[in-house]
């Protein structure tokens, strides 16, 4: 097995290095890689770890600034990923400067009093779940370490960055996918009249991947439920268009119609009873 020497510019976490190969700086990743290593350290990389580098100049600029960094910030945040990695399984090296850049402007803005809202929090934790509940271990980790108060929806943005690392993708495709979940969640929103919780968009993006999948269910009690239950199946009948993105629903995806009705019947009367106790409590207090 050939062996290549590598410069240490930067010591990310037990698991991650900045190294210098030649004229290239590249993010080296293996497990145990940089425990006990130290800057201008020369080692010798067998091959079986991952590298990372990127062509693009902003991505090369990145890379330069990282040795300006607060090395408390860089080491927090490295280690923070190395614990999403035990969660998630393997990410892709980049993780290591993508995330730190964006957490860097984050704890910048944090610090500056600049409120962190991501409008689709409730999107993200439905369809990214595993990624979700690593990106809120970072955020507590990052919390604790560093004494902030960083907010939930940050965990929301994080999960992006995780999901990208985990299929070596970008942050835009995750983004598309929530987004186009959100626009089917404001328009089941209108026509409710009442916010989706997360049982609700969690059924929505499930719905919604049956029907682009052509998984669509079939029911046989479809008539006896649209018999029983008129306006529900109305307001199915639009969501479930909705997400095929037109107006007439193939036979195939007519069982999604009944199976919705029931689901939005059931949420009413959910909602509608935890509204008249919140308002009992209330007068009552």
């Amino acid at each position: 097995m050939s062996l290549q020497d590598a410069d240490v510019v930067r010591v990310f976490s037990n698991n991650a290095l900045l190294v210098r190969l030649g004229d290239v700086e590249r993010v080296v990743v293996g497990r145990g890689i940089g425990f006990g290593r130290r800057i201008g350290e020369t080692l010798a990389l067998s091959g079986d770890e991952r590298h990372y580098v990127e062509a693009n100049p902003e991505r090369i600029q990145l890379l330069d600034s990282i040795g300006s960094l607060d090395p408390d910030l860089l080491q927090t945040v490295s280690s923070a990923v190395d614990l999403a990695g035990d969660l998630l399984g393997e990410l892709h090296p980049s993780v290591y400067v993508l995330l730190v850049d964006h957490l860097v402007f984050a704890l910048q803005r944090h610090r500056e009093g600049q409120e962190i809202r991501n409008g689709l929090l409730p999107e993200i934790q439905a369809v990214f779940v595993a990624e979700f509940a690593a990106a809120e271990l970072i955020v507590h980790f990052v919390n604790a370490r560093l004494g902030l108060d960083l907010p939930l929806d940050e965990a929301a943005f994080i999960a992006l960055h995780l999901n990208a690392a985990r299929t070596g993708g970008t942050v835009k495709r995750p983004l598309e996918r929530v987004n186009s979940l959100g626009g089917l969640v404001r328009f089941a929103e209108d026509l409710v009249g009442a916010t989706p919780d997360g049982e609700f968009i969690q059924y929505l993006y499930e719905l919604d991947q049956r029907v682009q999948s052509g998984r669509c269910r079939s029911n046989a009690a479809q008539r006896p439920i649209e018999v029983a239950l008129p306006h529900e199946a109305q307001l199915a009948r639009r969501i479930v268009a909705r997400t095929i993105g037109g107006v007439t629903i193939p036979a195939a995806c007519a069982g999604e119609v009944s199976y919705l009705a029931v689901f939005l019947h059931g949420w009413q009367q959910t909602t509608t009873t935890a509204t008249s106790s919140r308002k009992r409590e209330g007068l009552t207090s």
